[in-house]
């Protein structure tokens, strides 16, 4: 009869909703995934986008496949910009370099910096071959 009442006990526990400490805890938990979620979406929307960025000429594409800043005085949120995407194309570009026999870091650098400066908009900034800034054509 002992058995037959304990499992009982633990069907009845099971049926109970939460308890408060648990609910507590799961609304936390909710709402901080909720701010996570909403801090990532609007950070970018923060920093601006780069393509918002390029076309009011604040940055552009430079030789060595890297973003460069134009303007003299910067915002924190475009030097935020500028640092996040060229961290994750060293990482890009590191990870091609790895993965291709025979080649360095700094070669796929300077190949994709080629790539985007010849794919880069009409108008946006791009580095030339002394170092400057230049429009493009």
């Amino acid at each position: 009869m002992r058995d037959f009442s304990r499992a009982r006990a633990r069907t009845l526990a099971a049926e109970r909703p939460a308890s408060q400490p648990r609910r507590r805890f799961l609304t936390a938990l909710f709402f901080g995934a909720l701010t996570l979620m909403v801090a990532g979406l609007t950070l970018p929307a923060l920093a601006d986008s780069l393509d918002g960025a390029k076309a009011r000429g604040e940055v552009g594409e430079k030789r060595n496949g890297y973003v460069g800043i134009v303007v003299s005085a910067p915002s924190a949120d475009l030097v935020r910009l500028v640092d996040d995407i060229n961290l994750r194309r060293r990482d890009a570009y590191r990870s091609i370099a790895e993965k291709t026999p025979g080649s360095t870091l700094a070669a796929v650098e300077q190949l994709a910096g080629a790539k985007l400066i010849g794919n880069a908009a009409s108008g946006t900034y791009v580095e030339d071959a002394s170092g400057n800034w230049v429009k493009k054509p």
